[in-house]
C-alpha cells in the first residue's frame, strides 16, 4: 500500500516499547489518529521531533493491520514559544486534552485542526493573551461541536441582551435570566464573536481582565458539563503562581 502524506498537529506522545512512541496527531481529513514512531528514543533519531507536543507537521505514514506508522516526516512550525514560558503551555495542554477528548470523529476534524493551528500559534508568539486563547478556543470548539447557542434575547424578559444588562446563561440549556449574579452582556456578545467570526481573527479580542476572567470561568464550567469532565488546567497554575 502507497504511504499516506498528511499534515498534521502533534498533540502529545507516550512511550511504546523500549524505543518506540506512540504520538497523538490531529489531521484537518483524518481525525485524531495514533502514530507509531518506531526508534525515536534512539539517540540521533530523524523523527524524534514527533515526541515535541504542539508542533505542525508534514507526515508521511504506512499503514499495516490498521495502524499507523511514521515513515518521514518534517517540522512546518515548532511553536517553540509554548515551551518557554508556563502559562502558554498551561494553556497548551488544555487545548490538547480537548482535543483529545473531542475530534476522534473526521466530522468536525477539519475547523477543529483549524482552530488547533491558529492557537498554538498565538500561543507561542503571544503567551501573554494566554487566558483569551484559552476562553476562545473552549467556546469556537464547543460551537463547532454544535454544542452552543447564539445569545441574542433574554428568556424570561423577551428583551434583547445589552452590553449594560447582566445574565445568567445556563451551560445545559442556553436560556438567558437577567441576573445581577450573572457576567456582563459584554461577555455575552464576545462569546457570540467566538462563535461567529473568522478562525483567524478569533484571537484578537481585547478586553478588561474583568470580562477575560468572566469568560475564562463560564467556559471552563460550560466545557466541564458539555463533556461531563473537570477541567482544571488553570486551578492548577493559579495554585502554583500562588506558592
Amino acid at each position: 500500500m502507497d504511504p499516506v502524506n498528511c499534515r498534521g498537529i502533534i498533540l502529545g506522545s507516550r512511550e511504546y516499547k523500549e524505543k518506540d512512541r506512540l504520538v497523538s496527531v490531529l489531521t484537518p481529513d483524518m481525525g485524531l489518529i495514533t502514530v507509531c514512531a518506531k526508534g525515536t528514543a534512539k539517540p540521533g533519531s530523524r523523527n524524534a521531533f514527533v515526541s515535541v507536543p504542539f508542533m505542525l507537521c508534514n507526515l508521511v505514514l504506512t499503514t499495516s493491520h490498521g495502524y499507523y506508522y511514521l515513515k518521514d516526516g518534517s517540522v512546518i512550525e515548532n511553536n517553540s514559544g509554548i515551551m518557554n514560558n508556563l502559562e502558554a503551555m498551561t494553556v497548551a495542554s488544555h487545548i490538547a486534552e480537548c482535543l483529545k477528548d473531542s475530534t476522534y470523529d473526521a466530522t468536525d476534524a477539519g475547523q477543529a485542526y483549524e482552530l488547533a493551528v491558529y492557537a498554538f500559534y498565538v500561543l507561542s508568539r503571544n503567551p501573554d493573551k494566554y487566558l483569551t486563547v484559552y476562553s476562545a478556543f473552549n467556546w469556537r470548539l464547543l460551537t463547532i461541536l454544535g454544542l452552543t447557542v447564539e445569545y441574542v434575547t433574554c428568556e424570561a424578559s423577551g428583551r434583547p441582551v445589552t452590553k449594560e444588562g447582566r445574565y445568567v446563561l445556563s451551560p445545559t440549556a442556553g436560556i438567558i435570566n437577567e441576573s445581577s449574579s450573572g457576567i456582563s452582556g459584554d461577555s455575552v456578545f464576545a462569546l457570540n464573536y467566538f462563535a461567529e467570526c473568522e478562525i483567524k481573527d478569533l484571537f484578537t479580542v481585547k478586553a478588561a481582565d474583568k470580562i477575560i476572567n468572566e469568560l475564562k470561568r463560564f467556559t471552563t464550567d460550560y466545557l466541564s458539563v458539555q463533556f461531563d469532565k473537570e477541567y482544571n488546567a488553570l486551578s492548577t497554575l493559579e495554585a502554583l503562581n500562588r506558592t
